[in-house]
C-alpha cells in the first residue's frame, strides 16, 4: 500500500469511527442517535513515531488524533508516559488529554491518543525575531514554574526518580546504546573524529550539573517543528513524546544555537542566545535562584549533546526513500557535523 493510500485509509477510518462509535475518539455519544454526525478529518503531519490528524465533528471542539507509526515496543517512549504528563501542563502551553487507546486491535489498526487541538503554525526560521524568541522564553518559564527536587518520568515512584542529574552519565549511556545498536554509525570516521571533542565538552560542564538541585516539567524536544505560533505571536507546544521532569536548560537548548540545522534548529549567535536566556530569567519565578552563567553552561552542553546524537540519528536516515527524494537527512548530517566541528574547534 502506498503512503497516499495508507493516509486515505486512516482518514476514512477516523471519520467512520467518529460517526459510528464517537466515544472511542473521546467525542460525546449522541442520545438518541440521530443521523450520522458530520465529521471532517485532515492530515496535519507526521514525525518519527506518529501521524497526526485533525478531527472536526459537529458538537465538539476540534481534536487531534495521533496514530502510532510503530509497534508499541518499538516506540522510543511508551505512549502512556506522554498522555499521563499532559494534565500537568499549565493552561495555554499545549494540548489537553482526551483519550488513550493502547490496544493494537482497534478500528484504526494501531494504538492512538486523542488530544485537544492546538492552533497556530510552525514559523520559518526567518520569522524567529527577538520578539518571538522572548515570547518563547516566557512560555518556557511558565512551563518550568513548578519546582521538583527529583528528576525522571512524570508520576513515577520516588524510588525510580533521581535527586541529581549527570550529563556525562547520560552521554555514556546513550553512546553505549548507539555502539551496540548502530556500530557502523559510531565507527564512521567523521563520528570518530568528533567523539573525543564532544566527550570533553560535556565533561567540562559536569560541575554545573552537579550543582543543579531544582528540576521542572520540561517538554524535552522543543525543536522548531514542535512549536506552533498563533496570529498574536503566542507559542504553544505539541508532540510531548519526550516530556519529563528534568533540567530546564534542556528546553532552552533545542530551539537552536551555534550548531543550526533548519528546519529543526535555528541559527543563533552568542548575542541572541544571551538575550533568550535573559528573557527566560526575567520571567522565571522568584523562587528560582538560577544564574545566567550556570544556565548558559548547561544550555551549551545540552546543545552539543543533542546535536551530536541527532547527527547519529540522521545518519541512519540517509538513503531512505524520503532522503533520496529530498536530501533532507544527508544535508542535516553535513550541517550538524560541520557545526559541531566549528563549535568544538580549539580556541
Amino acid at each position: 500500500m502506498s503512503r497516499e493510500q495508507s493516509a486515505h485509509d486512516t482518514a476514512a477510518r477516523i471519520e467512520h469511527l467518529a460517526q459510528t462509535e464517537p466515544g472511542r475518539l473521546g467525542l460525546p455519544e449522541q442520545t438518541p442517535t440521530p443521523s450520522p454526525r458530520d465529521a471532517r478529518v485532515r492530515w496535519l503531519g507526521q514525525g518519527e513515531s506518529y501521524t497526526a490528524w485533525r478531527l472536526d465533528a459537529d458538537g465538539s471542539p476540534p481534536l487531534v488524533v495521533r496514530v502510532a507509526r510503530r509497534a508499541p515496543e518499538d516506540l522510543p517512549r511508551p505512549m502512556s508516559k506522554e498522555f499521563a504528563a499532559l494534565p500537568h501542563l499549565p493552561d495555554g502551553i499545549g494540548p489537553s488529554p482526551v483519550l488513550l487507546e493502547q490496544a493494537r486491535n482497534n478500528p484504526l489498526g494501531s494504538p492512538y491518543m486523542v488530544c485537544g487541538y492546538v492552533s497556530g503554525r510552525v514559523r520559518r526560521p526567518a520569522e524567529w525575531n527577538g520578539g518571538l524568541l522572548a515570547a518563547h522564553a516566557r512560555q518556557m518559564s511558565r512551563l518550568h514554574a513548578r519546582a521538583f527536587d527529583r528528576c525522571g518520568d512524570v508520576g513515577a515512584p520516588v524510588e525510580e526518580q533521581a535527586t541529581c542529574l549527570s550529563l556525562t552519565h547520560l552521554f555514556a549511556t546513550s553512546l553505549t546504546w548507539w555502539s551496540e545498536t548502530f556500530p557502523h554509525v559510531v565507527d564512521d570516521p567523521e563520528v570518530s573524529r568528533l567523539l573525543p571533542r564532544v566527550e570533553a565538552f560535556v565533561a567540562a560542564a559536569e560541575p554545573a550539573f552537579r550543582r543543579l538541585e531544582r528540576f521542572a516539567l520540561i517538554h524535552g524536544d522543543l525543536v522548531v517543528p514542535n512549536i506552533l505560533v498563533d496570529d498574536a505571536g503566542t507559542p504553544r507546544y505539541v508532540d510531548w513524546e519526550w516530556v519529563e521532569i528534568g533540567d530546564p536548560a534542556k528546553d532552552l537548548a533545542y530551539i537552536g544555537g551555534y550548531v543550526p540545522a533548519p528546519p529543526w534548529y535555528l541559527p543563533l549567535d552568542r548575542t541572541r542566545i544571551r538575550r533568550l536566556l535573559e528573557s527566560y530569567l526575567r520571567y522565571a519565578p522568584d523562587t528560582c535562584d538560577e544564574t545566567l552563567d550556570s544556565l548558559a553552561t548547561r544550555r551549551d552542553a545540552w546543545e552539543v549533546y543533542e546535536r551530536f546524537f541527532s547527527s547519529l540519528h540522521f545518519r541512519t536516515r540517509r538513503n531512505t526513500s524520503e532522503d533520496l527524494q529530498t536530501g533532507l537527512y544527508t544535508h542535516a548530517v553535513a550541517q550538524l557535523t560541520a557545526g559541531l566541528r566549528r563549535r568544538l574547534a580549539p580556541s
